[in-house]
């Protein structure tokens, strides 16, 4: 079931909350019992059949929490059930995700392999696969406590999260969940939340599926455009993939205050980023936040340890070494990316990506690290001008990227990338004003506060900085009501086909 759609907005929605606030007056379990429920059968709108699925991982996975959960803490048996439950939870999204194209590759190279089979991917599989996988590692570290069973089906299957993330950590999670919590519909809680699934699904419908058509045009066409054309196209597709996925990361958000739960930010202005380091600690929040802490830190500690017992110095002297920079940060960054990049699909054209933005890090690591070092001092905060170069080269880095993400196959990736180049022509400037929306959009996302800056919730750190952004502070008044009310009905009347998501099946 998607977000914007009439069956979720007037039917499943409405059902859901009637029920969490009636059933709040009998108590914790049948809450926790009620959306659980109602998850599962938002998730088995799109296909039953996957439903016994995403149930027999949840199953699998309690049952190795039980065992890692009765072992004893640090011992070798309950690394080997760690090891057994990720095992188990890879080989399945092996399976379904980079299986059929792995013997596609093989049979290409003429390798001895069965026959390929495509196989339908279950609905974010990435997403309650990894959830999971970070919950036994932390379990298996003594950093989380076992849960009981229909707890720890609410934290996998809650729907806000259940297919595009934000993933969420389990103490994030499960305390709000805790004895003692009244669980009732609260005003002001029900007032935000909706406002911001409002939010959320004007960028969805009104702006990120008015560019889809466009751009979907200009990259069925790669190897045939002019450079205008190329650049056109590209513009409305990183402008689309910005709204689309902002918009359901609004609509997650909103949807789980609707029901008093704070899930993490997942996106926070990350076309204003001024370094590819600084745009992924704004773009998929918590995809980052779980490479960080179950990819990069365990291959640098790996690093570090390997270097230590061959009498190598890991202290930040040594890191101003060329080998110790590519050993403790080029090497883990680099890894962690590609990785990063096939876990957004399998191909080449993924590799591709993930080792680009491995690169762009890399390169801004080195950057920062020996012209700190040379100079002495941490760099001053870019500003005014220099601000506005940076944030236009982060955007040029990401677009480049973001053409291995989008383009069909590899070879369609390169064809583009050869229209952007004017392998065609450079063509006129009408043929780039064909983007003309995609370019209105650039001081949106540069200048303009964001939603969660709008409606008070941002971090202290990127709070509004003017007067005017103070101006657009989000407030339960009847100008508001009337905002909302218009922004719902623009809404409707342009939800005449639902569309699915760009992350929806990953």
């Amino acid at each position: 079931m998607l977000f914007n759609s009439f069956r979720f907005i007037f039917v499943f929605l409405p059902i859901t909350m009637v029920g969490f606030h009636l059933l709040g007056l009998m108590g914790r379990r049948p809450v926790m019992a009620w959306l659980a429920l109602c998850s599962i059968v938002f998730y088995a709108v799109w296909n039953p059949y996957f439903v016994f699925f995403l149930l027999g991982s949840i199953v699998v996975n309690y049952v190795v929490a039980i065992a890692i959960s009765r072992s004893i803490e640090g011992s070798s048996k309950r690394r080997q059930i760690l090891a057994l439950g990720v095992a188990l939870n890879l080989l399945a999204l092996f399976y379904f995700k980079y299986l059929y194209k792995t013997l596609l590759l093989l049979h290409r190279l003429h390798i001895p392999a069965p026959t390929a089979h495509s196989v339908l991917l279950p609905l974010g599989i990435s997403f309650f696969t990894f959830t999971q996988i970070s919950y036994l590692v932390d379990l298996a570290q003594g950093q989380a406590e076992r849960q009981d069973l229909l707890s720890y089906v609410l934290f996998v299957t809650f729907f806000p999260h259940l297919i595009m993330g934000p993933i969420l950590h389990h103490k994030e999670m499960m305390p709000q969940f805790a004895v003692g919590r009244r669980f009732r519909l609260v005003p002001a809680d029900v007032s935000l939340g909706i406002t911001w699934f409002l939010f959320g699904l004007g960028k969805k419908v009104l702006i990120a599926d008015k560019l889809a058509a466009q751009a979907n045009f200009s990259f069925a066409h790669a190897g045939s455009q002019t450079s205008a054309s190329a650049w056109a196209g590209l513009i409305l597709y990183t402008m689309q993939l910005y709204f689309d996925f902002s918009g359901y990361s609004d609509m997650a958000l909103g949807l789980a205050r609707i029901f008093s739960i704070r899930f993490p930010l997942n996106f926070d202005s990350p076309y204003k980023a001024t370094s590819v380091t600084e745009y992924w600690q704004r773009w998929h929040m918590t995809l980052t936040r779980y490479i960080t802490l179950y990819l990069y830190n365990p291959i640098l500690l790996g690093v570090q340890r390997r270097r230590l017992a061959a009498g190598k110095k890991i202290s930040r002297k040594s890191l101003a070494t060329a080998g110790g920079f590519t050993a403790m940060v080029a090497y883990p960054t680099m890894i962690t990316m590609l990785l990063t990049g096939i876990w957004h699909g399998a191909g080449v054209k993924y590799l591709i990506f993930g080792l680009l933005h491995g690169v762009y890090l890399t390169a801004n690591q080195a950057w920062r690290h020996f012209r700190q070092r040379r100079r002495g001092v941490p760099p001053e905060p870019p500003t005014g001008l220099l601000t506005m170069a940076l944030r236009i080269g982060v955007y040029l880095q990401v677009s480049l990227a973001l053409v291995f993400f989008r383009a069909d196959t590899t070879h369609a990736s390169f064809a583009m990338l050869h229209d952007l180049l004017g392998g065609n022509g450079a063509g006129h400037i009408g043929s780039l004003l064909d983007g003309a929306l995609g370019l209105a959009l650039f001081p949106v996302v540069w200048f303009m506060p964001n939603t969660q800056q709008i409606l008070g919730e941002e971090p202290s750190a990127s709070a509004a900085p003017t007067p005017l952004f103070s101006r657009l502070r989000w407030s339960p008044n009847l100008m508001w009501g009337i905002a909302m009310a218009t922004l719902f009905f623009a809404i409707l009347a342009n939800l005449d086909h639902t569309t699915s998501f760009l992350y929806f099946q990953f």
